[in-house]
């Protein structure tokens, strides 16, 4: 079935992957609701590290792992191609803190944050206070709203606070440590890179986007050296194809007409689509409205 689709090029939906957490939550989501009570901390909509696959969630092609898709469509995937088993050029994810704060990590490339829920006083934790010893109070602290958008530099100490929902877009292959978890005793450091590999810590910044602007249309609301966040607002949007992108809606709901064997796609939140370099002109159609968050590699 598969050589069968060689040459039909069509949307990719994507079938999330949950990861319970111990500072997650079980109550319902905007953004998702999984189908049972679990107290998920992740979601990874779109995913090709760190031992995860993304599979297809349904159409011709459900079940596969993207790597397969890579290697039967080739560049048609993603223009230039991936590197060895055509990993993602990108990782999107929601996150969610409960009660209680995640983990500090530092990874060596940049991320990309959007604020879709926010409780009273929630905050960011970006950056560190070189007057204070330990995590709990070393860490610094930025209120958080939803809508707020950030850059999160490279080897920037960073961390949820309580009470937040954020779908984060970042680079594969980026290395990762936690530097304090909430959960364990002060001096446990948790490697998951390589044991000899030290992330520099450069305490750049954390980077505020201006919110994006409330019009209809298609805007570049924020941008790495390797990817790009544009934001969709609109009841229609056509495109004229030829570049690989990521479409992930935050609200309302729409569908994605193309050609192919799967010609008309629902869009809903909690959810992301892949967008083939190869697929020709396609549209999003909404009876109301729906805002999405398209991610496309720069590289």
């Amino acid at each position: 079935m598969l050589g069968e689709l060689k040459n039909q090029i069509h949307p990719l939906p994507l079938s999330p992957i949950v990861a319970a957490k111990p500072w997650g939550r079980s109550q319902p989501s905007l953004f998702y609701e999984p189908d049972s009570s679990t107290s998920w901390g992740e979601v990874f909509l779109a995913i090709k590290d760190f031992g995860l696959i993304s599979r297809i969630a349904n159409g011709p092609l459900s079940g596969k792992g993207i790597h397969q898709i890579g290697q039967l469509w080739g560049r048609e995937l993603i223009d230039p191609p991936g590197q060895t088993n055509w990993p993602l050029p990108l990782t999107i994810w929601l996150e969610r803190t409960g009660d209680k704060p995640g983990p500090v990590r530092v990874k060596t490339g940049p991320e990309y944050w959007r604020v879709l829920s926010a409780e009273p006083d929630s905050w960011i934790g970006a950056g560190v206070d070189p007057n204070q010893s330990s995590w709990p109070q070393k860490l610094s602290r930025f209120s958080s709203e939803p809508g707020d958008s950030h850059i999160i530099p490279a080897g920037l100490p960073q961390a949820l606070g309580p009470g937040l929902t954020v779908i984060k877009a970042g680079l594969v292959k980026i290395g990762l440590e936690t530097l304090y978890n909430w959960e364990r005793p002060q001096d446990i450091w948790d490697y998951q890179s390589a044991p000899d590999y030290k992330v520099p810590i450069t305490n750049e910044p954390l980077i505020n986007l201006d919110p994006p602007p409330t019009e209809d249309g298609f805007l570049l609301v924020g941008k790495t050296s390797g990817f790009e966040v544009r934001q969709l607002k609109t009841k229609f949007q056509s495109f004229d194809g030829g570049k690989f992108s990521i479409i992930c809606p935050l609200s309302g709901q729409g569908r994605l007409n193309s050609s192919g064997p799967y010609p008309n796609l629902r869009l809903r939140p909690g959810s992301a689509t892949i967008i083939p370099s190869g697929l020709g002109p396609h549209s999003i159609v909404s009876n109301s409205s729906i805002t999405a968050l398209c991610f496309s590699s720069t590289k």
